[in-house]
């Protein structure tokens, strides 16, 4: 049961909803059933079928008023590490391009970041193939950053169904649109 308490805190659920699993004796499955979910993390990242995410291309849509005509950089960061799992999921853009290259430092082979420079013209940059770089080791998240001069988190995590994301960059925030592994076609707001 131990083991089971330590993968719920990291997937974002309260403490209390751990204690009340542990001390209620729920089995793994009924618990995975009952606390799903809309946490940060989500258990399905964990313990879909396929296991981590299923990203495959991202495409980035700039519009000409985006960041009130300054630049954004935006890195997508795919991640192989719990710890760090849970750490991204507390931090702003800012915070974390203020970290990053101490993050790549200390998780030199649990991080890779894909990185972009966006001028405020409206243009798309054309689909990127998700190049995962060792098959042996499972993404368990990932996460787009965009550093834009106004305040927000501008953080979002991809959750592990989307296989194909168009994120469009606007005045004060970005959108994704996405394809899930079914084929479905949906929007949210970051």
């Amino acid at each position: 049961m131990k083991k089971f308490a330590f993968l719920l805190y990291f997937v974002g659920l309260e403490a209390a909803a751990v204690s009340s699993v542990i001390s209620e004796g729920l089995s793994a499955a009924a618990s995975i059933k009952t606390l799903k979910g809309d946490s940060d993390f989500g258990l399905t990242g964990i313990f879909s079928s396929k296991g981590g995410i299923s990203l495959e291309e991202v495409m980035l849509s700039v519009k000409e008023n985006m960041n009130t005509n300054g630049a954004v950089r935006v890195h997508l960061v795919v991640v192989y590490d719990i710890e760090l799992v849970g750490e991204l999921m507390k931090r702003s853009s800012e915070q974390y391009f203020r970290h990053v290259d101490q993050l790549v430092k200390d998780y030199p082979d649990k991080i890779k970041i894909f990185e972009w420079e966006l001028v405020a013209k409206e243009q798309d940059i054309p689909w990127t193939k998700i190049e995962y770089p060792d098959k042996h080791m499972m993404p368990l998240a990932g996460f787009i950053f965009a550093k834009y001069s106004g305040s927000g988190e501008h953080r979002a995590r991809i959750p592990p169904t989307y296989k194909k994301v168009k994120i469009t960059f606007k005045k004060d925030k970005f959108e994704i649109d996405y394809e899930d592994k079914d084929n479905k076609n949906k929007k949210e707001d970051s």
